[in-house]
């Protein structure tokens, strides 16, 4: 039931976008060419494939980073009923037992966001906007590897605070509704607030999903014969992204995400590797020996009492 609805949901993003949003983004972009004249260089078709392609890009960077949360309460799961602990007695080393969890993360992650991948493609073939060459497409499930990474590392960092499936799902539920603002992915970082573009620039997710989109709409993009500063003001509005006033290209993007993935893993390794930090046990081993301390001193108080009767 989890991998079932770890797939519905971006299914469900997908087809919010098809039925409601895509013709909003739509008309928006067909006003900007008809406020500077131009309305007549562009068709229906392209503006429809320009939507459908920065639609499903947004899709795929958010479900990286969903998807690697929900595939977290195996994690949560085994810490709440005390499972993790049998496994921690037997003879597996504890590193093996941390990668296991990051490995499960990565390839349930991996294989829920490429079949949304797929489907996401044939969208596109059957509306006439997969323009994409296959070496956008190859570059595209780099791009997603690179994602899922910094995502289950990041996940399963923060999933080590949590002890029950319920805090995690309510966690699930607020994060997912913010996260798609917050790395651009529901609506243009150009109709964002200020602060919410500032509070972008230091989410790994948002270059995710600016890569998506570069490889996404670069065919539509390339295909298209309009004047120069029309296409400047679309990209602005739709495509570009920037920290602080400055363009930032596909290989900062790129370079921002590999060093997101080497922080979370390097804090995941440090913490994991120190005792008072044992995500794990967190909460379970003071607690054991707390309650071992108790019986010791109740064990003592009547050995005392019965001594003095």
């Amino acid at each position: 039931m989890t991998v079932f609805f770890s797939v519905l949901a971006p299914i469900i993003v997908l087809l919010v976008y098809i039925l409601f949003l895509g013709d909003l983004q739509a008309d928006s972009i067909m006003s900007l060419f008809e406020s500077q004249g131009y309305a007549e260089m562009i068709t229906d078709v392209q503006v429809k494939a320009i939507v459908n392609n920065w639609m499903i890009s947004g899709v795929m960077g958010v479900s990286c980073i969903t998807i690697a949360l929900n595939a977290n309460i195996i994690m949560v799961r085994d810490r709440m009923t005390g499972n993790i602990n049998d496994i921690i007695s037997s003879p597996v080393k504890k590193w093996v037992l941390y990668m296991s969890y990051i490995i499960s993360c990565f390839l349930i992650t991996f294989t829920i966001c490429f079949i949304v991948l797929m489907l996401s493609l044939c969208y596109l073939a059957g509306t006439g906007g997969l323009m994409m060459s296959f070496s956008d497409f190859l570059i595209i499930i780099c791009v997603m590897i690179m994602s899922i990474l910094s995502s289950a590392f990041f996940m399963v960092l923060i999933c080590g605070f949590i002890k029950t499936t319920g805090a995690l799902g309510a966690l699930n539920s607020v994060f997912s509704t913010a996260i798609g603002f917050l790395i651009g992915a529901y609506l243009p970082f150009s109709m964002l607030p200020k602060y919410m573009q500032y509070i972008a620039c230091f989410i790994p997710g948002t270059y995710s999903a600016g890569l998506f989109r570069n490889y996404f709409m670069g065919g539509i993009i390339r295909h298209l014969e309009i004047p120069e500063d029309v296409l400047t003001n679309l990209l602005n509005s739709y495509f570009n992204l920037d920290f602080f006033g400055n363009k930032i290209t596909a290989g900062w993007m790129v370079l921002v995400v590999l060093i997101s993935i080497v922080i979370f893993s390097a804090l995941i390794v440090i913490l994991y590797s120190n005792k008072r930090t044992n995500f794990f046990m967190m909460g379970r081993k003071n607690k054991k020996k707390k309650n071992s301390k108790q019986k010791l001193t109740r064990g003592k108080n009547e050995s005392w009492n019965c001594h003095n009767l």
